[in-house]
């Protein structure tokens, strides 16, 4: 099993009750800090003050698009999970490069393999 021990995760999140049942499981799993925001402002500046190891992002955020963001995000090098209750793979494609899928409602198990997968095929985190 792959081990979330000192890595860092930005989730943006504009659904309080979803955000604070995703931040406490993924401190179950062994995150060492969960940094929640609401919107892309936010996000935007916890991306430029604070170091992630990977990005879990709503695609809809207040009406928006998280999807620049998250295209930001990639040409650092931040591996990116999108939850969506929209099926927005289907939808939208490969919309982000390397983006990892994630449909709402998720479970524990799907959000802990999501989380592994974008970890384990980050260049810039295969040596952590």
């Amino acid at each position: 099993m792959y081990s979330f021990d000192g890595r860092s995760v930005l989730l943006l999140e504009d659904e309080f009750l979803i955000a604070m049942d995703a931040e406490q499981t993924l401190m179950s799993f062994g995150v060492a800090k969960v940094t929640v925001v609401n919107n892309l402002e936010e996000a935007a500046k916890a991306a430029a003050e604070e170091s992630i190891d990977v990005a879990i992002l709503d695609i809809n955020i207040n009406g928006k698009s998280s999807y620049e963001f998250a295209r930001h995000l990639r040409e650092r090098g931040t591996p990116v999970i999108f939850a969506s209750g929209y099926g927005a793979r289907k939808r939208h494609g490969a919309v982000v490069e390397d983006a990892i899928y994630l449909n709402k409602p998720y479970t524990k198990e799907a959000l802990r393999e999501s989380l592994a997968t974008a970890l384990q095929s980050s260049p810039r985190n295969q040596a952590a």
